[in-house]
């Protein structure tokens, strides 16, 4: 009796593993900066339970001019077997829907649904932007954009610096990692260049 109980002890530590798993979570917040000015804060989380990719980013925006201007985008995204299986985006600007976009995986294909129109994404996504958060795209070239239902391509210019651009080959964002976690973001937007900037409190 006593040596089944010591073999059973014996398979926990060795194979425990697996029937023990814990979700491996990763957190990163990041200050925002338009024109000198912090007017807000990026939060993201990514949990993978036994295989299965969970990513959740809500990002306030504060803008204070003449009157008080607040934006919040909400996404959640979600990968099984490495590739992307759903995700939904919202837009809220002072309280009120102003954007909605999701997608879903069907049998060969996606049904992007963006602010009620529906449309067909045939590409198989195995990288998007929610991924780069903690997952350097070391050997990835395009990058499907959540918020726009658009592939871009995504290459490196330096060690641990990607760019992304767009159909026209016009840069439109930057990022730079350490350790593997994105540090630095430049975000290209027609009104004024967006910086973030991860935030190392504790």
């Amino acid at each position: 009796m006593q040596m089944k109980y010591i073999l059973i002890l014996l398979s926990l530590i060795l194979y425990g593993e697996g029937v023990f798993a814990k979700p491996v979570r990763d957190a990163a917040k990041y200050q925002i900066r338009v024109l000198g000015m912090n007017v807000g804060e990026f939060a993201v989380t990514q949990e993978l339970v036994d295989g299965d990719l969970s990513v959740e980013a809500v990002t306030d925006i504060e803008v204070k001019i003449i009157f008080t201007y607040k934006v919040r985008y909400t996404q959640q995204s979600h990968y099984q077997n490495g590739n992307l299986s759903k995700y939904r985006v919202q837009t809220l600007k002072n309280g009120s829907i102003n954007s909605d976009t999701q997608l879903k995986r069907m049998d060969e294909a996606y049904l992007l649904i963006k602010d009620g129109d529906s449309t067909l994404v045939h590409e198989n996504i195995t990288y998007s932007g929610s991924l780069l958060y903690f997952n350097e795209p070391k050997q990835d070239s395009l990058m499907y954009n959540e918020r726009n239902g658009e592939m871009k391509s995504i290459r490196a210019t330096a060690d641990n610096t990607y760019v992304i651009t767009d159909r026209k080959g016009r840069r439109t964002n930057e990022y730079h990692y350490k350790d593997g976690i994105l540090e630095t973001a430049i975000l290209e937007h027609p009104i004024a260049t967006i910086y973030m900037e991860r935030s190392h409190q504790n």
